[in-house]
């Protein structure tokens, strides 16, 4: 098995087990208003640092307190991160917003009006 395909086995893993902890363990209020989605998890090869990206549904503000939120909770998802995925260290977790989504969503408006015939 190459360093590559357990890298890739590493991050589907530890973004399932954090998309279930964060639905169903973590209990701060500033996640409350907007449903979250773990959409990406890049774990380094060492093991020790894993940047999460997650989309957010919400307003902007919405979105940034539900990031703070995340990353002050850090250390409780660190640990039941750790309950449930056998690794030899589990990484520190840094949560960024995928903003992937909402680009991905523009660029299929802006497609809809070019393909909109204009009325003279």
């Amino acid at each position: 098995m190459t360093l590559h395909s357990r890298i890739k086995r590493i991050n589907e893993e530890v973004r399932d087990a954090l998309a279930d902890i964060i639905m169903r363990e973590v209990k701060d209020p500033r996640l409350a208003h907007g449903m979250v989605t773990v959409s990406n998890v890049a774990v380094s090869k060492d093991l020790h640092f894993a940047q999460v990206w997650v989309s957010i549904f919400g307003s902007e503000a919405e979105q940034q307190t539900a990031i703070e939120g995340l990353n002050h909770s850090s250390k409780f998802i660190k640990h039941a991160l750790g309950q449930r995925v056998v690794l030899k260290n589990i990484p520190e977790l840094a949560f960024k917003l995928d903003t992937s989504f909402a680009y991905a969503d523009k660029i299929n408006r802006m497609l809809k009006e070019l393909d909109t015939p204009k009325q003279s």
